[in-house]
């Protein structure tokens, strides 16, 4: 394959790229048109883009980059408690993990090969919290990203909205760009952004927020807002930016208004075929799936029907309950086998973001796998096929280098089936999947 210098794709992007429209809160962030010799050279640098849709290794190494290969950290500052009988009160302070712990995990995600954390924050209690109290929950964060840093890791903080707390559920806060609590946030992304701008590094960037739920199209003037914010604040800081509709790769190939900003980092996840990477997870369409194969045809999928109608017999259900949830199930597994997911569908979704990217003038590197994992039910005493999961974190891994993105998989330690550790309250990382992730 032919590879096209990055310095050409950044002088043809210096000649057609205009700025957004504005870069502050309250305006709304559009591309800007192109006309004449301008609109002829984008065109030329698309054609050659989607000819070249993955460029070589020496390309991708041409674009510096301290987030390559990382690690999602939830069990430190992503889950705020409330109070019992108070649900709607943190419990104060709310992060008590020891810092001794802490480094010796950080400095070993480091001695195995991973160069970055997307360290989640739970922003709940940044939000309810206010003079003394919320002063303290800057210098806490701010000493968590100085004890990555100094353990060699670049950092994302992850703005990471979580259950624990029903005020402030990423539903409520992504409620429309003028709705309180999501002004009040982005209060939050600005102030934060100007403390992390102030360490002016590179291997340093904030991720304005995990998992958006609005669609598309109601994420994108929040997005817009929490972006002039941003970079009112902080105007050189890395920024990693969501789709909405969860965080998924469709939401990610709309954020083209953000494109001519060489300082973002585009992230989406991947958790397909769900009926795979979510079996047996709680609250779940997947939470009765058992024994589901990965690929989708690489065992009969009477297997799994049959582990499922155990696994549904012996649920707390009545009668009633039991058979539409054994009919949903046989139908989401007979659907997962017709699809034939295995790695080409993986190759597939992955092309789909990489020619976005080639389109916009992207580079590869600047495309983050933000988190991708499956369920290990042993560590809730269940079966699991751990050749099968294996498969797939190594085949997600391969797909997402070969496309020259970054990646993080989710999580460390702290999620009880996703725990990428040998044992879910143990600190030690399952040496079957460092393996499975090409490092060490």
């Amino acid at each position: 394959m032919v590879e096209l210098p990055v310095t050409l794709f950044q002088t043809i992007e210096m000649l057609v790229r205009k700025p957004p429209a504005s870069e502050f809160a309250g305006v709304t962030v559009m591309p800007g048109k192109r006309g004449g010799a301008a609109a002829f050279m984008l065109a030329f640098a698309a054609l050659l883009a989607s000819s070249l849709l993955f460029p070589g290794p020496k390309a991708r190494d041409a674009v510096a980059s301290n987030f390559k290969r990382g690690m999602g950290i939830s069990h430190v500052m992503a889950w705020a408690p409330v109070e019992r009988g108070a649900p709607t009160n943190f419990v104060y302070p709310p992060f008590s993990y020891p810092n001794p712990a802490f480094t010796n995990e950080l400095k070993e995600l480091r001695r195995v090969g991973f160069d970055f954390v997307r360290f989640a924050v739970d922003p709940g209690p940044f939000l309810q919290w206010q003079d003394s109290r919320r002063d303290d929950l800057d210098r806490m964060l701010i000493e968590k990203v100085q004890q990555i840093l100094s353990c060699d890791l670049s950092v994302v903080v992850d703005f990471h909205p979580s259950d624990m707390n029903p005020d402030y559920l990423g539903e409520k806060i992504a409620t429309g760009a003028e709705v309180p609590l999501f002004r009040q946030y982005v209060r939050l992304l600005a102030r934060t952004a100007t403390t992390l701008g102030a360490l002016n590094s590179p291997r340093v960037a904030l991720e304005i927020m995990n998992e958006p739920p609005p669609r598309s199209d109601v994420w994108q003037p929040m997005l817009n807002a929490a972006y002039g914010a941003v970079r009112q604040s902080a105007p050189k800081l890395w920024l990693v930016l969501d789709g909405g509709e969860g965080g998924n790769l469709e939401g990610t190939t709309q954020l083209d208004a953000f494109t001519n900003d060489s300082n973002i980092l585009f992230s989406f996840h991947y958790y397909r075929p769900w009926q795979f990477t979510h079996q047996g997870l709680a609250g779940m369409a997947a939470q009765y799936l058992t024994d589901v194969p990965y690929p989708a045809r690489e065992r009969p999928m009477q297997e799994s029907i049959e582990a499922t109608a155990a696994t549904i017999a012996g649920a707390n259900l009545t009668s009633t309950q039991k058979r539409q949830v054994e009919a949903a199930a046989r139908e989401a597994l007979e659907s997962y086998r017709a699809s034939s997911f295995d790695r080409a569908t993986i190759k597939q979704d992955f092309d789909t973001i990489a020619r976005w990217a080639g389109q916009h003038l992207v580079p590869m590197q600047r495309i983050i796998l933000g988190e991708f994992g499956a369920m290990n039910n042993e560590q809730r005493g269940l079966a699991t096929r751990q050749s099968e999961r294996l498969r797939w974190f190594s085949e997600v891994r391969e797909e997402a280098e070969a496309h020259g993105f970054a990646w993080a998989t989710w999580v460390h330690s702290g999620s009880i089936g996703f725990s990428l550790t040998k044992r879910a309250e143990r600190p030690a990382l399952d040496p079957a999947i460092v393996k499975a992730l090409g490092l060490e």
